[in-house]
């Protein structure tokens, strides 16, 4: 049978647990861990010693994701199994249905000493999802991480003019080899899609005659098996339609005769198999340190996109359909500091009106 008990050092709360002996060298086993708290340590030493009709909340957030998995793609499933592999350190080893508030207080404190508050905050809304699931199944009452704030100021989107992205888009063209990639970019800067989606556009889904892109899928980098795999789009909104300007849709007309009728994607390698995701963002960087523009990741090309027609007036709900965001508010959170150039603008119109 096992034992074990709790020692008080400088604060924290040390568990021993004696594991017996083993039997190929003979000598006494023991468990070690440290915790914050008298509760905490003995709510961990009790599951040690009988585990039984006990789950621990890195057991049940393995079994919940697994259970999600079926209304996720398997980017999302990869993604959110990578922040949930990132957390299990940091989650104490006890009952999940024992974890109270000022614990969960605690856990996303200790997080917060390690990653960004942006990271934390994603970290934070998935064990809130989790916890509701949980509540949903009829396994708990109470959600420990609802509500738990995280101190965040506002991250300012980098974004280039559309001077720069025209000096962008010539060197891109100019490039010598594959012309797939300046089309990449150009479908970025011109669409806001996303890096998987253009990866995953089909000729099929290029509309001329309509002038307008059919969203369905996205190709992503299985980073586990290698390879690539094909989705389906991030979210039910992200299946869409848009509009192409005629620019684009030059250079899709153009991109096609050089192709030929047998491609079946549009961004493809000489030998017309998807293009790599890493190397079109390593030759993206490339480019950009030569003409000498501000360094922006290929996301902020989406960015770059929204924030343009923001700026010129383009009404909110139209960037929220072109970009494929479930909620507008997603648009409105992510996109407010393109906003305030405009306030002179209804302050003067107001007045304006008013007399």
């Amino acid at each position: 049978m096992r034992k074990g008990h709790i020692k008080e050092r400088n604060g924290r709360f040390q568990i021993t647990l004696d594991l017996g002996t083993d039997p190929a060298t003979k000598k006494r086993k023991r468990h070690y861990s440290t915790h914050s708290s008298r509760q905490e340590a003995e709510d961990a030493l009790a599951y040690l010693l009988d585990p039984s009709g006990q789950q621990t909340i890195n057991d049940f957030l393995d079994e919940w994701l697994k259970l999600t998995a079926n209304n996720l793609s398997a980017n999302t499933v990869y993604v959110y199994g990578r922040y949930l592999k990132m957390l299990k350190a940091y989650l104490p080893p006890i009952d999940y249905r024992k974890i109270r508030r000022k614990q969960a207080e605690k856990i996303i404190s200790e997080l917060l000493r390690k990653y960004k508050p942006g990271t934390v905050a994603v970290m934070r809304r998935l064990l809130s999802t989790a916890y509701n699931r949980a509540i949903a199944w009829e396994e708990t009452e109470f959600n420990p991480f609802k509500g738990v704030r995280i101190k965040s100021g506002h991250v300012e989107r980098e974004v280039w003019t559309p001077e720069q992205v025209a000096v962008f888009l010539s060197a891109a063209k100019d490039r010598q080899g594959n012309p797939s990639y300046y089309v990449a970019y150009t479908i970025a800067l011109y669409t806001g899609m996303r890096k998987s989606e253009i990866l995953g556009l089909r000729w099929k889904n290029v509309k001329f005659t309509e002038g307008s892109i059919a969203v369905k899928e996205a190709i992503h980098n299985d980073y586990e098996k290698g390879g690539k795999f094909v989705s389906g789009t991030k979210t039910r909104a992200s299946r869409r339609n848009i509009a192409m300007p005629g620019e684009l849709i030059a250079v899709l007309k153009e991109h096609l005769e050089r192709l030929g009728e047998e491609a079946e994607y549009v961004i493809v390698t000489n030998k017309l198999t998807p293009i790599n995701q890493r190397n079109l963002t390593k030759a993206m960087y490339e480019l950009i340190r030569k003409v000498g523009l501000p360094p922006i990741r290929f996301h902020d090309f989406r960015h770059t996109h929204a924030s343009i027609l923001l700026a010129n007036g383009v009404n909110v709900k139209v960037i929220q359909e072109r970009l494929g965001h479930s909620r507008i508010s997603t648009t409105l959170d992510t996109y407010s500091h393109v906003f305030p150039s405009q306030q002179r603008e209804a302050a003067d119109l107001f007045d304006r009106l008013i007399r």
